[in-house]
Protein backbone atom coordinates (compact mmCIF):
# COMPACT_ATOMS: atom_id res chain seq x y z
CA UNK A 1 0.00 0.00 0.00
CA UNK A 2 1.72 3.50 -0.88
CA UNK A 3 2.01 5.82 2.04
CA UNK A 4 0.04 9.53 1.27
CA UNK A 5 1.71 12.16 -0.38
CA UNK A 6 1.37 14.15 2.71
CA UNK A 7 3.20 11.70 4.96
CA UNK A 8 6.34 11.44 3.29
CA UNK A 9 6.86 15.37 2.83
CA UNK A 10 6.36 15.26 6.60
CA UNK A 11 9.07 12.43 7.54
CA UNK A 12 11.07 14.41 4.78
CA UNK A 13 10.92 17.75 6.37
CA UNK A 14 11.22 16.34 9.71
CA UNK A 15 14.74 14.54 8.93
CA UNK A 16 15.98 17.44 7.13
CA UNK A 17 15.53 19.66 10.65
CA UNK A 18 17.19 17.21 12.37
CA UNK A 19 20.46 16.63 10.16
CA UNK A 20 20.24 20.41 10.55
CA UNK A 21 20.76 20.71 13.74
CA UNK A 22 22.97 18.07 14.13
CA UNK A 23 25.59 20.53 12.38
CA UNK A 24 25.24 23.44 14.55
CA UNK A 25 28.02 23.87 17.01
CA UNK A 26 26.97 24.62 20.57
CA UNK A 27 27.20 28.02 21.50
CA UNK A 28 31.21 27.34 23.34
CA UNK A 29 32.82 29.58 25.85
CA UNK A 30 35.59 32.10 24.42
CA UNK A 31 38.80 30.59 24.59
CA UNK A 32 40.56 30.73 28.13
CA UNK A 33 44.22 31.75 27.65
CA UNK A 34 47.24 30.28 29.67
CA UNK A 35 49.92 32.41 31.11
CA UNK A 36 52.59 33.51 28.69
CA UNK A 37 55.76 35.15 28.19
CA UNK A 38 55.92 38.53 26.84
CA UNK A 39 58.97 41.43 26.85
CA UNK A 40 61.02 40.06 24.29
CA UNK A 41 64.66 39.94 25.54
CA UNK A 42 64.06 40.96 28.85
CA UNK A 43 61.37 38.00 29.00
CA UNK A 44 59.00 38.31 32.05
CA UNK A 45 56.08 35.87 32.88
CA UNK A 46 52.46 37.04 33.05
CA UNK A 47 50.22 35.07 35.19
CA UNK A 48 46.58 35.20 33.64
CA UNK A 49 43.68 33.75 36.22
CA UNK A 50 41.65 30.42 35.84
CA UNK A 51 38.32 31.18 34.27
CA UNK A 52 39.90 33.93 32.08
CA UNK A 53 37.66 34.84 28.76
CA UNK A 54 38.41 37.67 26.42
CA UNK A 55 34.38 38.45 26.75
CA UNK A 56 35.25 40.20 29.68
CA UNK A 57 38.38 41.95 29.73
CA UNK A 58 40.70 41.61 32.84
CA UNK A 59 42.61 44.09 34.97
CA UNK A 60 46.33 44.46 35.07
CA UNK A 61 48.75 44.83 37.69
CA UNK A 62 52.40 45.39 37.25
CA UNK A 63 54.51 44.87 40.37
CA UNK A 64 57.93 46.28 40.85
CA UNK A 65 60.90 45.23 42.65
CA UNK A 66 63.05 47.73 44.51
CA UNK A 67 66.70 48.17 44.10
CA UNK A 68 69.22 44.70 44.32
CA UNK A 69 65.99 42.77 44.12
CA UNK A 70 64.19 41.09 41.17
CA UNK A 71 60.77 39.72 40.66
CA UNK A 72 61.04 36.46 42.19
CA UNK A 73 62.00 38.48 45.74
CA UNK A 74 58.97 41.21 45.01
CA UNK A 75 56.32 38.33 44.49
CA UNK A 76 57.62 37.12 48.06
CA UNK A 77 57.80 40.15 49.40
CA UNK A 78 54.43 41.65 48.41
CA UNK A 79 52.58 38.77 48.36
CA UNK A 80 50.09 39.92 45.75
CA UNK A 81 50.13 37.70 42.80
CA UNK A 82 47.79 35.20 44.73
CA UNK A 83 45.16 37.81 45.71
CA UNK A 84 45.60 39.15 42.04
CA UNK A 85 44.68 35.81 40.16
CA UNK A 86 42.09 35.24 42.89
CA UNK A 87 40.44 38.47 42.21
CA UNK A 88 40.60 38.39 38.01
CA UNK A 89 43.90 40.37 37.31
CA UNK A 90 46.43 39.32 34.82
CA UNK A 91 49.23 39.96 36.88
CA UNK A 92 53.32 40.27 36.19
CA UNK A 93 55.83 41.26 37.99
CA UNK A 94 59.31 42.52 35.16
CA UNK A 95 62.97 42.38 36.11
CA UNK A 96 64.60 46.02 35.89
CA UNK A 97 68.58 45.24 34.45
CA UNK A 98 71.85 45.05 36.15
CA UNK A 99 73.96 47.38 37.02
CA UNK A 100 78.02 47.09 37.03
CA UNK A 101 77.81 45.15 39.90
CA UNK A 102 75.38 42.49 39.20
CA UNK A 103 71.98 44.37 41.04
CA UNK A 104 68.86 44.71 39.32
CA UNK A 105 67.66 48.09 39.05
CA UNK A 106 64.94 50.70 37.30
CA UNK A 107 65.85 54.13 35.55
CA UNK A 108 63.49 55.55 37.78
CA UNK A 109 65.05 59.32 38.74
CA UNK A 110 68.12 60.68 39.61
CA UNK A 111 68.15 60.42 43.02
CA UNK A 112 66.83 56.11 42.65
CA UNK A 113 68.79 54.20 41.87
CA UNK A 114 69.89 53.35 37.82
CA UNK A 115 73.51 54.89 38.91
CA UNK A 116 75.86 53.55 36.48
CA UNK A 117 74.05 52.11 33.89
CA UNK A 118 73.09 53.41 30.37
CA UNK A 119 70.30 55.42 30.26
CA UNK A 120 67.91 52.75 29.51
CA UNK A 121 64.25 53.84 28.83
CA UNK A 122 62.51 52.06 31.80
CA UNK A 123 59.18 53.29 30.94
CA UNK A 124 59.24 53.04 27.76
CA UNK A 125 59.61 49.17 28.70
CA UNK A 126 57.23 49.37 30.68
CA UNK A 127 54.77 50.71 28.47
CA UNK A 128 55.45 48.33 25.52
CA UNK A 129 54.60 45.04 27.84
CA UNK A 130 51.43 46.43 28.40
CA UNK A 131 50.99 46.88 24.61
CA UNK A 132 51.95 43.30 24.26
CA UNK A 133 50.23 42.03 27.03
CA UNK A 134 47.05 43.73 25.77
CA UNK A 135 47.62 42.42 22.27
CA UNK A 136 47.95 38.92 23.80
CA UNK A 137 44.85 39.10 26.70
CA UNK A 138 42.12 41.35 26.67
CA UNK A 139 42.55 44.24 29.14
CA UNK A 140 40.83 46.70 30.29
CA UNK A 141 42.61 49.60 29.54
CA UNK A 142 41.09 51.75 32.23
CA UNK A 143 42.43 48.98 34.90
CA UNK A 144 45.77 49.23 34.44
CA UNK A 145 47.87 49.43 37.42
CA UNK A 146 51.05 49.60 38.69
CA UNK A 147 52.61 48.49 42.40
CA UNK A 148 56.05 49.70 43.29
CA UNK A 149 58.10 49.12 46.23
CA UNK A 150 61.29 50.99 46.76
CA UNK A 151 63.16 51.38 43.43
CA UNK A 152 60.03 50.14 42.03
CA UNK A 153 57.86 52.79 43.68
CA UNK A 154 60.10 55.72 42.07
CA UNK A 155 59.88 54.13 38.53
CA UNK A 156 55.80 54.05 39.37
CA UNK A 157 55.84 57.43 39.68
CA UNK A 158 58.40 57.99 36.88
CA UNK A 159 56.00 55.96 34.87
CA UNK A 160 53.22 57.90 36.00
CA UNK A 161 54.70 61.37 35.05
CA UNK A 162 55.36 60.11 31.56
CA UNK A 163 52.58 57.55 30.58
CA UNK A 164 49.61 58.79 32.63
CA UNK A 165 46.96 58.06 30.21
CA UNK A 166 48.43 54.70 29.99
CA UNK A 167 47.80 54.10 33.96
CA UNK A 168 44.76 54.37 36.00
CA UNK A 169 46.58 54.15 39.13
CA UNK A 170 49.36 53.84 41.60
CA UNK A 171 50.40 52.18 44.44
CA UNK A 172 53.76 53.54 45.88
CA UNK A 173 55.50 51.39 49.13
CA UNK A 174 58.75 53.20 50.70
CA UNK A 175 59.17 55.51 47.81
CA UNK A 176 59.91 58.96 46.73
CA UNK A 177 60.24 61.57 44.35
CA UNK A 178 63.36 64.05 43.11
CA UNK A 179 63.31 67.16 45.01
CA UNK A 180 63.94 68.91 42.43
CA UNK A 181 59.99 67.77 40.73
CA UNK A 182 60.13 65.56 37.86
CA UNK A 183 59.02 66.18 34.70
CA UNK A 184 54.90 65.45 34.97
CA UNK A 185 52.36 65.41 32.44
CA UNK A 186 49.05 66.65 33.40
CA UNK A 187 47.09 65.94 30.64
CA UNK A 188 45.22 62.32 31.86
CA UNK A 189 45.53 62.83 36.44
CA UNK A 190 46.65 59.28 38.21
CA UNK A 191 45.05 58.14 41.51
CA UNK A 192 48.09 57.58 43.81
CA UNK A 193 48.72 55.58 47.32
CA UNK A 194 51.72 56.73 48.89
CA UNK A 195 52.52 53.85 51.80
CA UNK A 196 55.63 54.56 54.15
CA UNK A 197 56.84 53.74 57.39
CA UNK A 198 57.76 56.42 59.95
CA UNK A 199 60.50 54.50 61.01
CA UNK A 200 61.33 53.64 57.36
CA UNK A 201 65.58 53.55 57.54
CA UNK A 202 66.60 53.52 53.63
CA UNK A 203 63.91 55.83 51.54
CA UNK A 204 63.51 58.81 54.97
CA UNK A 205 59.36 59.14 56.16
CA UNK A 206 60.81 63.04 55.94
CA UNK A 207 62.64 63.31 53.16
CA UNK A 208 66.53 62.64 52.60
CA UNK A 209 69.51 62.44 49.91
CA UNK A 210 71.44 59.49 48.23
CA UNK A 211 74.52 60.76 47.60
CA UNK A 212 74.08 64.05 46.66
CA UNK A 213 70.51 63.64 45.15
CA UNK A 214 68.17 64.70 47.51
CA UNK A 215 64.11 62.79 47.28
CA UNK A 216 60.73 64.10 48.64
CA UNK A 217 59.56 63.34 52.14
CA UNK A 218 56.04 61.66 52.07
CA UNK A 219 54.18 64.95 52.55
CA UNK A 220 56.08 66.60 49.49
CA UNK A 221 55.22 63.28 47.49
CA UNK A 222 51.51 63.89 48.57
CA UNK A 223 51.51 67.50 47.94
CA UNK A 224 52.96 67.25 44.79
CA UNK A 225 50.35 64.53 42.79
CA UNK A 226 47.57 66.86 45.01
CA UNK A 227 49.15 69.40 43.02
CA UNK A 228 48.94 66.91 39.40
CA UNK A 229 45.38 66.03 40.26
CA UNK A 230 44.31 69.62 40.83
CA UNK A 231 43.28 68.42 44.79
CA UNK A 232 41.10 71.13 46.08
CA UNK A 233 39.29 69.86 49.23
CA UNK A 234 41.43 69.02 52.10
CA UNK A 235 42.25 65.34 52.86
CA UNK A 236 39.86 63.34 54.94
CA UNK A 237 41.23 61.21 57.80
CA UNK A 238 40.00 57.63 57.49
CA UNK A 239 39.72 54.77 59.58
CA UNK A 240 42.98 53.46 61.33
CA UNK A 241 44.23 49.47 59.59
CA UNK A 242 46.18 46.94 60.32
CA UNK A 243 48.71 46.81 57.75
CA UNK A 244 51.55 45.26 59.14
CA UNK A 245 52.27 41.83 60.64
CA UNK A 246 55.00 43.14 62.81
CA UNK A 247 53.47 45.54 64.93
CA UNK A 248 50.07 45.15 67.19
CA UNK A 249 46.78 46.83 66.20
CA UNK A 250 45.73 49.61 63.92
CA UNK A 251 49.23 50.82 63.24
CA UNK A 252 48.34 52.52 59.97
CA UNK A 253 46.98 56.16 59.69
CA UNK A 254 45.27 56.41 56.35
CA UNK A 255 43.89 60.02 54.24
CA UNK A 256 42.52 60.66 51.23
CA UNK A 257 42.32 63.96 48.95
CA UNK A 258 39.51 63.46 46.47
CA UNK A 259 40.40 65.14 43.46
CA UNK A 260 37.74 65.24 40.60
CA UNK A 261 37.84 61.86 39.10
CA UNK A 262 40.91 60.78 40.55
CA UNK A 263 42.25 60.61 44.69
CA UNK A 264 45.22 61.07 46.47
CA UNK A 265 45.66 59.05 49.18
CA UNK A 266 48.61 58.20 51.97
CA UNK A 267 48.65 55.16 54.41
CA UNK A 268 51.33 55.95 57.37
CA UNK A 269 52.33 52.35 59.15
CA UNK A 270 53.92 54.43 62.59
CA UNK A 271 56.47 52.73 63.40
CA UNK A 272 56.99 50.65 60.10
CA UNK A 273 59.76 50.23 58.59
CA UNK A 274 61.40 50.12 55.12
CA UNK A 275 60.10 46.47 54.68
CA UNK A 276 56.90 45.82 55.97
CA UNK A 277 54.93 42.89 56.05
CA UNK A 278 52.05 43.23 55.20
CA UNK A 279 49.06 41.85 56.59
CA UNK A 280 46.33 40.07 54.62
CA UNK A 281 43.71 43.36 55.60
CA UNK A 282 46.68 45.29 53.57
CA UNK A 283 46.14 43.32 50.48
CA UNK A 284 42.45 43.34 50.25
CA UNK A 285 42.32 47.02 51.04
CA UNK A 286 44.82 47.30 47.90
CA UNK A 287 42.75 45.72 45.94
CA UNK A 288 40.09 47.50 46.88
CA UNK A 289 41.45 50.60 46.21
CA UNK A 290 42.89 49.88 42.75
CA UNK A 291 39.36 48.79 41.39
CA UNK A 292 37.97 52.18 43.13
CA UNK A 293 39.93 53.83 40.90
CA UNK A 294 39.73 53.16 37.32
CA UNK A 295 40.77 55.93 34.79
CA UNK A 296 37.71 58.03 33.74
Amino acid sequence: MKKPLPLILALVTILSFTFTLSKIKPDLPAKQATSFFAGGDRSTFVNVPIGYTSRNPASLLIDLHGYMSNSINEQRFAGLKNVALERGFVYTSPDGLRDSNGDQSWNASIACCSYDNPKFDDAAFLKSLIVEISQTVAINPKQIYIFGHSNGAFMAFKFACTYPESVAAIIAVAGAMDLGGSECATSSPVSVLEVHGTDDEIVLFNGGAMGENKYTSVLQTVNFWRAIDKCSDPADVGAAMDAEEAIDGSETTTSNSQCGNTSVTSWQINGGSHRPVFTSTFKQEAFEWLLSHPKI
